[in-house]
């Protein structure tokens, strides 16, 4: 591994320029962001260190341990390769009114809410184990009410999810990291080296999930096979495209096996929580006047930047989820649907999930050697390279290789963006800026909500055109971000020698 020597001006530290998103490296962001995520406002290790007297609760055994590392996988690759399954298709099964892209919209809005207010809110009144299972009603919710996707079930139980998301994830992460001390204590190891071996399981089992929801989507879709085949690709115009479902493409029986079969899995993921995982207490609960504070707190330092290396940073966060959304909504029913039909949709998008985590393992490998710049500039090639495709290609039916390509290529720089950027914000702020995973939920879920706002209502060819224009301008406020470090680490430099001088 190179080692940079600090006494360079110009090179960044190792901890700001190596970031492995398989590693030991990644793992140990991962577990930066399990600790942050205990308490957005408190990202130091000692203050998380109290928040389970261990002297109170007992500690689990070891068979305890993995039991519950191994059920709380189990139970969300459950929950959410039916949840992805079926928003991967709401682009293209439910057209009608807009009521599939609609729906994303208001969850993302919603998670804005969630991410902010609820958190603290639900684990201290609920506890872990129950915030989980009832954030999970909410997508359960969601899924079923694709059965019979009416505007006013489809929003209400959108909302829902979004309100659950923030207290979903952050309940599983502030478990996990729970289970995880109780580890290090059965092994006598840091804390740190227990999260990052369990968040490194959990994630290796969870990212199965688009595998499996996008192959039941296939099968399920199997005869639901018409295709537009005219006007796809770059002249696909949504505005006078055929709605999905109010033609024969896709019938009751089948929308009803799809929709009931991820509603069962929902099911089942809760049951099996609900009997199966093994509740632990969080002894020190806030009164609602503190939660409110930092509510206030998070909102306020949107406006007052510490770091002005993170506002530049916005872009790139943003485009994570920029690029995630115009794949999933428009690429999808575009491309795809469009062109060879709704049953397709699942086996492609299975190829950019296979891609997607083979590459999380070799990059995460590479970045090691070669630093996050390079890794973002691959990814930002590979992304230009396929803008450039879909304009340029004219689709035809008989070139559907050319999907596989294409969705392949995406899920490769889908892979760096998704991990190298959380990873950038824990090794440059978890332990100056407590709020920075909450302003970069903030600026995903705002990423979400612009692509999802106008995906249904222009044309391939501009969507296209502003990919190309928010993928330059994040490519050029992170080589800010990179110049920004740089010359700070000169001036630390400096004054470091000026000290020791004198």
């Amino acid at each position: 591994m190179v080692e940079n020597n600090i006494d360079e001006p110009n090179e960044i530290p190792r901890k700001l320029s190596f970031i492995s998103s398989t590693s030991e490296d990644q793992t140990n962001a991962a577990s930066k962001i399990a600790i942050m995520t205990i308490d957005p406002l408190k990202s130091t290790i000692d203050s998380t260190e109290q928040s389970v007297p261990n002297d109170i609760i007992p500690i689990f055994s070891i068979r305890k341990i993995y039991k519950n590392l191994i059920l709380i996988s189990i139970a969300f690759i459950l929950m959410f390769t039916a949840y992805n399954g079926m928003v991967t298709l709401q682009s293209s099964l439910n057209v009608k009114n807009n009521v599939g892209v609609n729906s994303l919209i208001i969850t993302y809005s919603f998670l804005i809410f969630s991410s902010i207010a609820l958190i603290g809110v639900s684990m201290d009144l609920f506890g872990l184990k129950w915030t989980i299972i009832l954030a999970e009603i909410g997508y359960i919710f969601y899924i079923a009410a694709n059965i019979k996707p009416l505007p006013v079930l489809m929003y209400i139980s959108a909302a829902f999810v979004g309100l659950a998301a923030a207290p979903l994830w952050t309940a599983k992460a502030t478990y996990l990291n729970q289970i995880a001390r109780y580890h290090s204590q059965h092994k006598n190891q840091t804390h740190e080296i227990s999260v990052s071996l369990f968040f490194g399981i959990f994630f290796a089992l969870f990212g199965t999930n688009t595998i499996w929801g996008n192959l039941i989507s296939y099968f399920v879709l199997n005869q639901s096979s018409t295709a537009q085949k005219y006007n796809c690709g770059i002249h696909f115009d949504p505005q006078s495209a055929l709605p999905t479902n109010t033609t024969q493409d896709v019938n009751d029986t089948t929308r009803y096996i799809l929709c009931g079969i991820f509603t069962g899995m929902g099911f089942l993921s809760m049951l099996l929580l609900f009997f199966t995982l093994d509740s632990i207490q969080l002894t020190q609960k806030q009164t609602m006047k503190q939660l409110l504070n930092k509510s206030l707190e998070v909102l306020l330092s949107l406006k007052k930047w510490k770091y002005i290396d993170q506002f530049f940073l916005i872009p790139l966060t943003m485009w994570t989820t920029i690029e995630t959304a115009f794949f999933t909504a428009q690429f999808t029913r575009a491309f795809i649907t469009c062109l060879i039909g709704i049953r397709y949709v699942g086996l492609v998008m299975v190829c950019n999930g296979v891609f997607q985590a083979l590459s999380s393992y070799v990059f995460g490998r590479l970045v090691k050697y070669t630093g996050r710049i390079f890794v973002f500039v691959v990814a930002a090639l590979i992304n230009y390279a396929m803008i450039i495709l879909m304009f340029l290609w004219n689709p035809q039916s008989n070139q559907m290789v050319l999907l596989f390509v294409i969705a392949g290529f995406w899920g490769i720089a889908d892979a760096i963006w998704q991990t190298q950027v959380i990873a950038t914000y824990t090794v440059l702020y978890s332990e100056t800026d407590p709020s920075a995973l909450a302003k970069y939920r903030l600026w995903k879920s705002v990423g979400f909500v612009i692509t999802y706002s106008y995906s249904s209502y222009i044309t391939i060819r501009l969507s296209l055109i502003l990919l190309l224009v928010y993928l330059s301008l994040s490519m050029i406020c992170y080589a800010f971000v990179e110049i920004h470090l740089r010359l700070k680490q000169r001036s630390q430099n400096k004054c470091a020698v000026t000290n020791a001088t004198n």
